[in-house]
């Protein structure tokens, strides 16, 4: 994706992302954030060329309540100039406290089948031809496949395995890129929703491709799911949730149905794991806290401590 820079900062911004990309490193989500940096400079500090203390702090404060993801992205940044042998300010770590995050949505059966209906009922418009078919494409997938949102926003064409029902998942969060088997059901959808994007935008590079040629971005999404969730009725009256919950009840309601049929989750969860690409296994045992209150009678549960709290591992794009 290209990113317009004009600050300053617009060559050394550019070097980084190019440094990240060397590494495989994935740089949309780094270079939205340094877009919004550069937006910054060139508003409030047009002439500094230096990273400086005032300019850093100017920047966190100006986050609106998100100041400690905005100084984790600065303190990157900082780093990448002093290796190369620029002056900057480096930001303390832990100077700003990480927000707690909220808890996930857990939908009921009732909120989950309105949603998806609504989304089964979403509008065409005349500059979106595909806009009816990818809104119920796109949630169905994320929630069968427990995705992120950046991760089912940025799929390519060439990620699907039709074949062998697989999805390649690149460029993933702690770089762990990693390939799902998807149900076969959901694979079938997919695969007719190929036959019909490619119909409206041959030769198309992204699944969910946008009408100007990119893939659809954070705002789209999130837009698009509240679209959904205001059609279906569900109301807030449980408070609001966002597209990264379809992920959590992934999680949620894999680890219900594993408990179901008696599996031992200590042998499973693993493989949840894997599939959903968390960096450790007490990134999946988190979900153990959001189930139902029957899962006090397990047996793992009267361990004290084995069930680590654990801050969510994701931040927002």
């Amino acid at each position: 994706m290209n990113f317009k820079f004009q600050s300053h900062f617009s060559g050394r911004i550019r070097d980084m992302l190019a440094y990240r990309a060397t590494l495989g490193r994935n740089t949309i989500g780094y270079g939205w954030n340094l877009a919004n940096f550069d937006r910054f400079c060139l508003s409030r500090f047009p002439s500094e060329s230096l990273l400086t203390k005032e300019l850093v702090f100017a920047w966190c404060d100006d986050a609106n309540g998100s100041s400690g993801y905005r100084a984790q992205i600065i303190r990157g940044f900082a780093r990448f100039l002093i290796s190369i042998g620029e002056e900057a300010f480096l930001m303390p770590p832990g100077f700003f406290p990480p927000r707690k995050p909220d808890l996930p949505y857990i939908f009921s059966e009732t909120e989950l089948r309105r949603f998806f209906e609504a989304a089964d009922k979403f509008p065409g418009y005349r500059n979106s031809p595909l806009l009816e078919y990818t809104v119920p494409v796109v949630f169905r997938l994320q929630y069968a496949c427990g995705m992120r949102p950046q991760e089912v926003r940025l799929l390519k064409r060439i990620d699907f395995n039709f074949a062998d029902g697989t999805i390649y998942i690149a460029e993933a969060k702690h770089c762990k890129d990693r390939r799902l088997a998807v149900n076969p059901d959901v694979m079938g959808m997919c695969m007719n929703y190929d036959r019909i994007a490619e119909t409206v935008i041959p030769g198309r590079i992204y699944f969910f491709q946008s009408p100007t040629g990119g893939v659809y971005s954070h705002g789209w999404l999130t837009a698009k799911f509240h679209q959904c969730w205001e059609m279906s009725g569900n109301g807030n009256s449980r408070g609001a949730c966002v597209p990264y919950d379809l992920r959590h009840n992934y999680a949620t309601q894999t680890l219900m149905r594993w408990i179901e049929e008696g599996k031992d989750l200590n042998v499973w969860i693993p493989y949840l794991c894997a599939y959903m690409g968390h960096a450790t296994f007490s990134a999946t045992f988190y979900y153990l806290h959001l189930l139902p209150e029957r899962l006090n009678c397990m047996d793992f549960m009267s361990v004290s401590g084995i069930i680590p709290e654990v801050r969510d591992e994701e931040e927002t794009e």
